[in-house]
């Protein structure tokens, strides 16, 4: 009963939550190569999937609304799936975290804006 009660819910809150816009600040790659040792954000998705969308928006929400630089990029699995099997990305949405050429890093599944705010945070301080 729980699991179930959990599913619908589940199916609710993503059923409302806004898709992004046309208009994107993710700065599109097809494969992963940094020359410094800046923290990087690449997000792994598909453009043709509802879910991505509502991450992306949540992404979205984050640059414009935090006074850090943080640099995000994406890669659209279904015009790059290369680099989806390079690093071993199990499933999308999802956001690897990058020091220069270096995994820190996994966000599986939408992640809230205050949540993605936290991580952000975190991996300045850490890393």
């Amino acid at each position: 009963m729980f699991y179930i009660l959990t599913v619908i819910i589940s199916e609710i809150r993503i059923k409302q939550m806004p898709l992004a816009s046309a208009k994107t600040n993710l700065i599109e790659l097809d494969g992963i190569k940094f020359e410094d040792d800046n923290i990087r954000f690449v997000f792994f998705h598909d453009s043709n999937s509802i879910l991505c969308e509502k991450m992306r928006f949540n992404i979205e929400q984050f640059i414009d609304n935090e006074p850090y630089i943080i640099y995000f990029y994406s890669i659209d699995i279904s015009k790059y799936p290369k680099a989806f099997y390079e690093h071993n990305v199990s499933g999308i949405p999802n956001i690897l975290v990058f020091k220069g050429n270096r995994e820190v890093k996994r966000i599986m599944g939408i992640v809230p804006f205050e949540n993605l705010k936290m991580i952000a945070q975190t991996l300045k301080e850490d890393v």
